[in-house]
Parts: C-alpha cells; structure tokens; sequence
C-alpha cells in the first residue's frame, strides 16, 4: 500500500515566525540597553543628530617683540639670542572700548611683528637703556651731574696711519725710554671717514664724589649687582685696596680721593651711572671727535706731546695716580673737554673688536656708528696715568672686559642736545678743581690692572698702585 501527503502537496516550514517573534524583543532589549550606557556616558552617542560645531573668530592684534635671552652662555650664537613676547596692541582696539580678552581656544590670532634690534650690550647684557626724562631725575642726582661742553657734529677722519704709527713708536722708544711696538695699533687702521650728530659731553671725568653719591641714591648693597644685574664697583669689603667704604647703610669716600676720577668701576657701573643721571656713555666715534676736533690733532690740545699737559707715566719720577678731574686746564680739547688724554682710560659704549676699522672702512662713510653688535670687551679711550704718551693718543684703543675692576679705568658721560639748561653743581667748575692735589692712594699688591704692555727699565725704580709697574716704559 502506498501512502501520499494529505492534501496532495508538501507541507511548509514555521521556524522563520518563531524567528520573528523572537527578535523583535531581542531588539527592544538590546536598544535600551544601548541607550542607558549612553545615559551613563560611558558611550558616544555617534548615531544621534549633532549640530554643525562653530567657530567663535575673535582677531586679536599683537606686537611681538625679540629680545634677548639673557640665561644664554656668552658664547652663544647671535641668532639664538631672541627671545619672542607677544602683547596686545592697544592701537588697535576701538575708542571707548576695552582691549580685547586673550584668545582662547579656537580663536584666531592676528599678529603684527615689529622687528626689534639686536641689542648692542654684551650676550648677558641688559635691554639697550632708555633715558628717563630729566624731569624724572632724582634731585640728589640732577645737582652732582657734570658740567658739559657742545660737541659739533661733521664728518671726520677715524683711525691712524702707517706713518704716524711709526712715529709714534719712535717717540715712545727714543723720547720716553719705553717699550712700544706698532702692533700695539693694528686695531687702529685704516684711517676712514665717519659723520656723528651734535651731542653734549661731560667736561671732566666722573668723579668718586659723584659715583658715590650715586651709589648712596640707589641704596644699600646697589654696588653689587644693582648695574644691570652686574656689578658696579668694589668696596672695601671686597677689595682691602678699593677707596670706597660701605658700612652697610652708606657709602663714603675719603677727601683726598673726593674730587679724584673714579677708577675701578666696570662698565656695567658706568652706563647706569650716566642713565641715572639722565645720560648714556659716548660712542667711540663721539669720544675721538671730541679730542682730535676738526684738525685731527693726536693730542686733544694738538700734535706736540708735553708731559706737563697730561697725566700719564712720564716722567720718570711723576708719582703713580691720577689727578683731580680738570687738573690740567692747558690740556683740555679744542672744545673744552678735560683730561681726554691721560689720568684713567675712559669707558664708551661700543664693544671692541680689532678687526671692526677694517670693516667699517669698507661701508663708506658711516654716520654715528656704535660699533661691532656683539664682543667679549668694552673699548677704552685716553690712556691714563699708568702708560706712556704712546697710548694717550686720541687715535689709540684699548679694551677690556666689562665687568674688569681696572685701577686706571674711569668714565665721563655724553648727551643728546636738549632744550632745557644743561645743570651741574657748581663745586666741580673745572675752573676750581686742581688746587691742592692729593697724594696717591696706597700701593696695591694686586698685578690685575696692569695695560698690556711691558714694564719699564729697571732703572726707572718707581712703583705703581700694583706694587710694580705694568705699563710701557
């Protein structure tokens, strides 16, 4: 017997509808499990609708300035000197309105660059100075500033020649028994063209009386580190040979030094002496236009050394030291400077290089150079009492590192013209100053300030403040 399907065909599956009715709970589980983790946060919602984000745009003008970092080492390259600061600009803000908050994230920033100079102070140096008006100047430092004289500006002729080098070391070797070489003036050539503005200069060199009241305005312990950071001179307390005391509340010094050029102070303690003051140091252009003129003299009186016009090492028995500022009224400049020549070597602004005459001939006429932009030492101008005529000279160089505390080196300060009255107290008159000079400060056994020349003969049998002499000749 055959057996066939009732209804004559085959029967369909049911398992796709068991399906279905188990999935649709499935789903509905498995969604509000999803969305209680996106409650707890635990989950993005990616699939839920989002706004478009938007960018709030807020143009912030700045000035961004480069200065120089200070924390660098000395040997640093220049161009890693800059440090970049940005702040607001407040020319750009609307009139009535207050400057813009800072940007926040998202903002965009508008910057405007102004380009600052590299300044032309050592790699630690501080910023290039900015002189208070001389209406802000302290009274107790108006009335010690010294009196000026009015240095016309021109064109001139900077630097020495082959032949009066020559010269020069001839006169040194046959009229002062020293010892001078020409290559002691190889940083002085070649002999090129320069224009420097009118300015004013100091007529005598700064005195100890003036550093010193100085010193008493900025207040205790300002002699250590209160120049820029630096140094500006040594006390007693730090050097037993130093003339200055510090009792830890005043500084004072002596009546025979009072009226003295102040030696010993670096060059950090010169150019904030005469930026308290309302000043700046000269440039070494200014300083050599002031001593040789129009005429080019090679002594700030003229062209004929005399050994009763200045005070250098010669003769041979002069007594070691210098004298008081604006002794020697024979020997001032053509425009009236005194002690240009001799007494202590004179700080200016520029940093030294030996290369930088050669350099600076090759430009043409430079007008109001300042020097090389950066350098290990400081120039120094005028020769002093430890040398012989030979570094006197207005053309000569020398230099030393700005933080030195040299027994010969001293300052004067310069200035731009100004309307107001030049002011100075009237007890540093040159026309009152070198009656009753002072001996000498006592011998120092110190060897650190000698110039860089040779001793004299040995029957010279004279001594300076290092105990020995140092100098040529």
């Amino acid at each position: 017997m055959s057996y066939r399907p009732i209804g004559g065909r085959r029967q369909r599956s049911a398992a796709w509808q068991w399906s279905l009715i188990g999935f649709i709970p499935g789903l509905f589980c498995g969604l509000s499990v999803m969305i209680g983790i996106m409650l707890e946060g635990t989950l993005p919602a990616y699939f839920l609708p989002t706004a478009e984000p938007q960018v709030h745009t807020t143009v912030v003008h700045v000035v961004m300035t480069a200065t120089e970092d200070a924390s660098l080492p000395r040997d640093t390259p220049v161009s890693q000197f800059i440090v970049v600061t940005a702040t607001p600009d407040p020319a750009s803000a609307d009139a009535g309105r207050a400057p813009a908050a800072p940007p926040t994230d998202g903002e965009v920033i508008s910057v405007q660059v102004q380009p600052t100079a590299i300044p032309t102070d050592a790699p630690t140096d501080s910023p290039a100075p900015t002189l208070a008006p001389t209406s802000e100047i302290p009274e107790t430092l108006r009335v010690i500033r010294s009196l000026t004289v009015t240095i016309p500006g021109g064109a001139f002729v900077m630097g020495t020649t082959p032949g009066e080098v020559t010269e020069a070391v001839r006169q040194c070797v046959t009229r002062d028994a020293g010892v001078c070489e020409a290559s002691y003036a190889q940083d002085s050539f070649p002999a090129h063209q320069v224009t420097v503005d009118s300015f004013l200069l100091e007529s005598t060199e700064v005195s100890f009386d003036q550093y010193v009241a100085f010193l008493n305005a900025r207040g205790p312990d300002a002699h250590i580190n209160r120049c820029a950071g630096f140094p500006c001179i040594q006390t007693q307390n730090e050097s037993p040979d130093a003339p200055i005391i510090f009792d830890g509340s005043n500084y004072t010094i002596g009546a025979g030094l009072a009226q003295h050029p102040v030696y010993g102070v670096t060059w950090y303690g010169a150019r904030e002496y005469c930026e308290a003051v309302g000043r700046r140091l000269p440039t070494e252009a200014e300083w050599e236009r002031a001593a040789r003129a129009d005429d080019g003299r090679i002594y700030p009186w003229g062209n004929a050394w005399d050994n009763a016009l200045a005070k250098t090492n010669r003769p041979l028995d002069s007594p070691p030291g210098s004298l008081q500022v604006g002794s020697i009224p024979l020997g001032a400049s053509f425009y009236g400077a005194y002690d240009m020549a001799g007494n202590v070597a004179e700080w200016v602004s520029d940093y030294y290089s030996e290369r930088h005459y050669a350099e600076q001939a090759r430009g043409g006429n430079a007008l109001n150079p300042t020097g090389p932009i950066i350098g290990q030492e400081k120039v120094l101008r005028g020769g002093s009492w430890d040398g012989v005529p030979f570094f006197s000279r207005t053309v000569h160089r020398q230099s030393a590192r700005p933080d030195d505390f040299l027994r010969w080196i001293g300052f004067r300060c310069a200035e731009d013209p100004a309307d107001e009255d030049v002011i100075g107290s009237a007890n540093l008159n040159p026309a009152n100053l070198g009656v009753d000079v002072p001996p000498a400060p006592p011998a120092s056994t110190e060897a650190i300030d000698a110039q860089p020349t040779l001793p004299p003969p040995p029957e010279a049998n004279r001594t300076d403040e290092t105990g020995t002499s140092n100098s040529a000749g």
